[in-house]
């Protein structure tokens, strides 16, 4: 019998770089590094608030609006943000656009 593998979330740390710096809604690079010995890395490049959409689906909506806050604010001042925890499925972050950046 042919079953289908489950759908596996696994742990990334969120990364969020600005890149560039006189837009109102800024172009942000996101890097996803998953937080275990393989080191998985998946990026996608958006307005922040694709970003923030992205992040919030792909996580189920587990962030708290305070964490997209702090890292609103990083960014508004060209600083590197991270959010520490999101839970994702490699279905769910290839589906918005996020694409594996190492093999």
């Amino acid at each position: 019998m042919n079953e289908a593998l489950p759908n596996i979330r696994l742990s990334f740390r969120a990364r969020f770089i600005r890149m560039n710096a006189h837009e109102r809604d800024p172009t942000v690079r996101v890097i996803l590094v998953e937080r275990t010995e393989s080191k998985t890395i998946y990026e996608a490049f958006g307005t922040w608030r694709q970003c923030k959409r992205w992040i919030a689906r792909v996580s189920g909506c587990v962030i708290l609006a305070d964490q997209f806050v702090a890292v609103q604010k990083c960014i508004e001042l060209n600083r590197l943000a991270t959010i520490h925890e999101v839970q994702a499925s490699l279905d769910d972050l290839e589906s918005v656009g996020f694409r594996r950046a190492n093999s």
